[in-house]
């Protein structure tokens, strides 16, 4: 379909109530509507919203453009629940990889496996943060899970299983704390409505007002959250 200036990919789904636009990560745009919603009311809905979509496309470009490509090498930038840490190769540290003052100390016998290495301080250093945020938000939400766990999840931030398991992308401790609680409370809900119907969106609102903030952040500054 096309809005002004924009060329829109329009897709239905039958467990949509609203109209959802999504802007991929090579900045094309998509939106997601009702299945019976008539395409004049999805045209007339996108034509309002024209100048935040250009908007937020215009970011993610910014942002993919000025993504720095990071390498193990001294001075490099790495995140850390936000806060950006210099990397400092040691020929003497004792440990593989820790934080120490505003620096990311990475032993020297470690440095071809520095990849994995960030990962699993990642892993180590996430878990316990995640586990006492979702036990704080478990109260709030009404749902408590079976397992929270990091691990690798490919293209998603987070995921929640038919047996109440809740996961994790162990690049989602790179991002701010308040993204992190998004998160969270985006996958209990999840316990309660499996789906994202408007009850959904509704009870992630209750708890969480600035959600949508979170969202956008995430869609348009989430690239920035990795080790390539």
């Amino acid at each position: 379909m096309k809005v002004g200036d924009l060329d829109i990919e329009i897709r239905r789904s039958k467990r949509s109530k609203t109209i959802t636009v999504n802007i991929e990560r090579d900045g094309s745009v998509n939106a997601v509507a009702p299945f019976d919603c008539p395409e004049e009311i999805i045209y007339k809905e996108l034509l309002a919203r024209e100048y935040l979509i250009c908007k937020r496309i215009a970011n993610r470009k910014a942002v993919t453009k000025a993504q720095v490509k990071r390498e193990f090498v001294n001075g490099q930038s790495f995140l850390f629940m936000g806060k950006s840490y210099n990397l400092m190769i040691s020929p003497t540290a004792k440990k593989a990889l820790e934080i120490v003052d505003d620096k990311f100390v990475l032993s020297e016998k470690y440095l071809p496996k520095a990849r994995e290495t960030f990962i699993k301080l990642y892993k180590k250093q996430g878990l316990p943060y995640i586990k006492e945020r979702v036990a704080y938000f478990s109260e709030m939400v009404g749902r408590e899970p079976e397992s929270v766990k990091i691990m690798e999840l490919g293209a998603h931030w987070a995921s929640c299983t038919p047996s109440h398991n809740v996961n994790f992308h162990w690049k989602c401790i790179m991002a701010k704390p308040m993204i992190i609680d998004y998160l969270i409370v985006h996958e209990l809900t999840h316990l309660k409505y499996p789906q994202h119907t408007r009850q959904f969106w509704d009870a992630v609102f209750s708890v969480m007002p600035n959600f949508k903030e979170c969202e956008e952040w995430l869609h348009d500054y989430g690239v920035t959250l990795g080790l390539e």
